[in-house]
Parts: structure tokens; C-alpha cells; sequence
């Protein structure tokens, strides 16, 4: 009889813990938080400091009706400008300015009573060797496998250690049907996508000290400008979150705008001039 009444309780305890399990969904509402999206570039300006509000996940985006207009963003205490005619999106007032390396920068947006704060620090003056090709030099495109296909060429940065991530860029300086890298084997639409999505290529390079550019990087002829940049702990850590959050996906997700959402960082770039021949 006893063993009968607390198995009664145990299956009451259940019923309950599912009830409380499926309550209304319709009872949760959405409150809207700012986002920021702003990157400073070492030697550059400061021209697009994006200011949104973020969306119920129920809901579909437009990316034009979330823009925070007349906000006010301040970069440590200087009020950005909002452009005329792209709302939401802030520059520095003085054209003059340019971002320094090893310095620290405060960021701050206030709508009304929402606050939302971030810092960067802009990692240290970068600088790249090549190993096998000089800026200005042409290379031959051989088509390629994998990621680990011959490198036309590698790029290098021993001794720097004022960043855990790297992100390469090579961008076409004229990207048309004409000077197309035609090319529909099998890899290459594996690794680099169906031809109509193929566009500059962007990779990220964590912790290594140099990568290797080969196939990958190219689906133009002609000149490109490859841009290497260091970047700064606040985007390592919020790519960090979103991918491999140590307990849960995406618990540093916001770790990096106080407040919001979003994200605010820094980088230091270098380039080289490579002219490539199918």
C-alpha cells in the first residue's frame, strides 16, 4: 500500500513538471535591444558604425525598419554623425582622424533610457612576409583538390602576438563574367560553392603564424588586393561563443556589447598586389 501511494505521488510529480513544461508560448513578448555592428581598421576612418534594433525571432527581419535613427553614439565621448541619406548607420565627424594602433577605444549609444557600451583595443602595427611572391608580382592559378593543394604562394607573420585570429581577403579589383575563373569540377563546387554565389573569397586563420594561398583564395583573373588582418579579442571571442561556447552554443554571444547585442572591434591590416593568369 505504501509503495502503491508513492508511486501516485511520482507519477503526480511528473504530470506537473510537464505542465509547467508546456506553458503558453503566446505569454512570452519580445523586448527590443540594440545592436551595434562597428569594426575600426588601423590608419583608417571611422565610417560605419551600424546602429539596430534587434527583432522577435518570430517575426521577419527588415533590415531597413530596424535602423536606429537620431541615435547618440559617441566614440570615447566624440558624437559620431548619422549619414544623411543611410539611416542608422554613424562616422566620425572629423575626416581627418584615423584609428591608431594600441589604442583603446570606448564605444556608447544611448536611445533614450536603452545604453549599450563596448571597448576594443586595436591590435599592434601588423606586418606580413611573403615567401615565395612579391607585391606586384604575377602568379599562375593551378586548380586544386582541397585546402591543402600546392600554395601559389604563403603569407607570414612570426612573432606576432597581439592577436589569436586572422582573417584573409582577396579581393578582385575587376570581378566580371570575362575574367571568371571558369571551373565545375566537383571540388570546386564543394569548397567554394555553386558559380553563380562564387565572390571574393574571405577565410579566417586561427592561431597559425602564416597561410598558405593557393586555389581557394582566387575566382578571378587579373589584379587583387590580398588583405590580411589581425583582429582584435573582442571578435575572437564572439565568434568564440557562437561556435564553441564552452557549456552552451553562443553563451559569449553578447559578451562583447554590454547591453545589447551585436558587435564592436578592431583590426590591423596589411595588403599585398598580386596579379593572377589562368
Amino acid at each position: 500500500m505504501c509503495l502503491m501511494r508513492i508511486f501516485k505521488y511520482f507519477l503526480l510529480l511528473i504530470l506537473l513538471v510537464w505542465l509547467l513544461g508546456c506553458e503558453n508560448p503566446s505569454e512570452y513578448k519580445h523586448k527590443p535591444k540594440l545592436v551595434v555592428n562597428g569594426e575600426l581598421v588601423a590608419g583608417q576612418s571611422i565610417d560605419s558604425i551600424f546602429v539596430t534594433w534587434s527583432a522577435d525571432i518570430t517575426e521577419k527581419y527588415d533590415t531597413e525598419e530596424q535602423r536606429v535613427k537620431n541615435a547618440d553614439v559617441r566614440i570615447n565621448g566624440v558624437q559620431l554623425v548619422e549619414y544623411e541619406y543611410s539611416s542608422g548607420v554613424y562616422y566620425h565627424p572629423d575626416r581627418n582622424f584615423k584609428v591608431k594602433s594600441g589604442e583603446t577605444y570606448q564605444l556608447t549609444v544611448q536611445v533614450g533610457t536603452e545604453i549599450v557600451t563596448s571597448q576594443t583595443t586595436v591590435p599592434q602595427l601588423f606586418r606580413m612576409i611573403p615567401v615565395g611572391a612579391a607585391s606586384g608580382d604575377t602568379v599562375q592559378y593551378v586548380p586544386g583538390k582541397s585546402w591543402f593543394s600546392e600554395a601559389f604562394f604563403t603569407l607570414t607573420w612570426p612573432d606576432y602576438a597581439d592577436s589569436k585570429i586572422f582573417r584573409i581577403v582577396s579581393v578582385a579589383d575587376i570581378a566580371m563574367p570575362e575574367n571568371f575563373i571558369e571551373d565545375n569540377r566537383t571540388e570546386a563546387n564543394v569548397f567554394k560553392g555553386e558559380k553563380e554565389d562564387r565572390e571574393n573569397p574571405a577565410i579566417w586563420w586561427v592561431a597559425d603564424d602564416y597561410a598558405r594561398v593557393n586555389w581557394m583564395y582566387f575566382n578571378w583573373t587579373g589584379w587583387h588586393n590580398i588583405i590580411v588582418s589581425a583582429v582584435d579579442g573582442n571578435y575572437y571571442n564572439y565568434r568564440n561563443g557562437v561556435l564553441f561556447g564552452e557549456q552552451y552554443v553562443g553563451q559569449n554571444f553578447n559578451s562583447v556589447v554590454d547591453g545589447g547585442f551585436g558587435l564592436f572591434c578592431s583590426t590591423a591590416t596589411d595588403t599585398i598586389r598580386i596579379y593572377l593568369l589562368e
